[in-house]
């Protein structure tokens, strides 16, 4: 959902480090519990064009969000080394992040306003916001043992359900009025993305402890 911030958000990436912990249940179902740090951005420009003035404004989110929750792997063998996987998880995620305006540049040729035209790109303001994530999700991939207790598997997300709350904090900075960017926001949006929506991949180790 890149548009649950910025909208139509011009490059948007996403970083996850997850963990999980499992125990076997009964035949090939394992249950547990993960914990994962994840580091997200969007980065939106506007462009003012008339005629005399150009100018360009770019606004940059940033968040670290740690998250937890329940989850449960189901192995389905198909050879002693390969086995397909489907994983389902519930988890709520919070972070405090930063979103930053900055006027990339800046083109008045008719104008005599000291203290306009300089180097770019200036800050003209900052915010903090808090980010809350509630999502339910289910994956679906394959592995392939290295031998019987390591193996590498692959899974990508086909479906999954969002509930997010997103509140920015006190602005500081250049008072200006753009429909594009506002200094406050206070949202919860919450619905369903699939895989022809974001593209999310998972790529991971297992490791088989053996436990007693």
């Amino acid at each position: 959902m890149k548009d649950r911030v910025v909208e139509n958000a011009d490059r948007y990436s996403s970083l996850e480090w997850r963990n999980r912990f499992g125990v076997r249940t009964f035949g090939n179902l394992f249950i547990g519990v993960q914990g994962s740090v994840r580091n997200y951005s969007e980065t939106l420009s506007l462009e003012s064009l008339d005629s005399q003035i150009s100018s360009t404004i770019e606004s940059k989110l940033q968040n670290t969000m740690l998250g937890f929750g329940p989850f449960f792997n189901y192995y389905l063998e198909m050879s002693p080394k390969f086995y397909l996987l489907a994983s389902g998880f519930i988890g709520l995620e919070k972070g405090v992040g930063n979103f930053k305006y900055d006027l990339v540049n800046f083109n008045c040729p008719t104008c005599e306003i000291g203290g306009v035209i300089g180097e770019y790109p200036q800050r003209l303001g900052q915010t903090s916001f808090k980010d809350v994530l509630l999502t339910y999700s289910s994956d679906f991939g394959f592995g392939y043992l290295i031998n019987d207790a390591i193996g590498v598997q692959l899974m990508v997300n086909l479906l999954r359900y969002e509930r997010s709350s997103f509140m920015s904090r006190e602005y500081i900075g250049e008072n200006f009025n753009n429909p594009g960017f506002r200094m406050s926001y206070s949202e919860s949006v919450r619905g369903f993305s699939a895989i022809n929506d974001r593209m999310i991949f998972h790529l991971g180790i297992f490791m088989a402890l053996n436990l007693e």
